[in-house]
């Protein structure tokens, strides 16, 4: 028996036997569902659940149920392929790749990080240096200023306050950055990342459903001679922005 074993950590699978309740079957369960499915006392399934959500390996919805986190990408692709959100943009996010001719990422927030979920190459590839689980910071990537463009301002400011508290960004370092993406962000629906030292171009896009529950960003980039400013502005922002509007309501909660 494993229970018998004196190496065997029950909490710990215990855990684990909560997320693998989410399938394409369920993406979304609450409290009493996973007591069920699991069949743990209802006190310990929300202890666990509640210790996950913590950790960012599940995160509420906005039907109090609970759906896969960002964080549970970082233990491996079998458990991005349970969110269905993923299967449904693939096929969206690659005909995008097509007509760019270049990497489209699709990437969650986790903690002071976005956590890429999903990609898409074109026939033709341009590599993007970011896979499946990368990470990348939230003041320092078009992914990550997105997201913060995105939010309400009680929200940004709520998230910025957090990264100052440990340290994680200090806007002495990138003065008008943000501002920067801001201002982007309200002409263009877009917010536009330059790499000089690599002559590297990229764009970050949210995608936000109507109930806002759940936020995410579409980016790609290329070569600053292939997306000069001005391609940037007139057909990698306008193809990005339908995309994000095609892929939004597959983001809205349940009822």
């Amino acid at each position: 028996m494993k229970e018998e074993d004196p190496l065997f950590v029950t909490a710990l699978a215990r855990g684990l036997q909560v997320l693998r309740c989410f399938t394409p079957g369920h993406p979304e369960l609450g409290t009493t569902e996973i007591a069920k499915l699991t069949g743990l006392p209802q006190p310990t399934a929300w202890r666990l659940c509640k210790t996950l959500v913590r950790l960012g390996y599940l995160v509420p919805t906005a039907n109090d149920k609970l759906r896969i986190g960002a964080a549970a990408l970082l233990l491996g692709y079998s458990v991005v392929a349970q969110t269905d959100i993923n299967q449904y943009a693939a096929p969206l996010m690659k005909a995008v790749a097509d007509e760019l001719g270049t990497t489209v990422l699709l990437g969650e927030r986790h903690e002071s990080k976005m956590v890429v979920i999903q990609r898409s190459e074109p026939a033709t590839a341009r590599r993007v240096m970011l896979h499946i689980g990368s990470t990348v910071g939230l003041t320092d990537s078009s992914l990550g200023l997105a997201y913060l463009a995105a939010l309400d301002v009680g929200e940004r400011r709520q998230v910025i306050g957090t990264l100052q508290t440990r340290g994680e960004w200090d806007p002495a370092r990138d003065p008008g950055r943000l501002e920067a993406a801001l201002a982007d962000y309200a002409s263009h629906g877009a917010v536009f990342m330059r790499y000089p030292q690599e002559n590297f171009n990229a764009i970050g896009v949210p995608v936000q459903p109507a109930d806002r529950n759940r936020t995410l960003v579409l980016t790609c980039g290329a070569s600053s001679a292939l997306f000069t400013d001005d391609y940037l502005v007139s057909t990698v922002a306008p193809a990005l922005n339908r995309l994000a509007a095609d892929i939004a309501p597959l983001l809205m909660a349940r009822k």
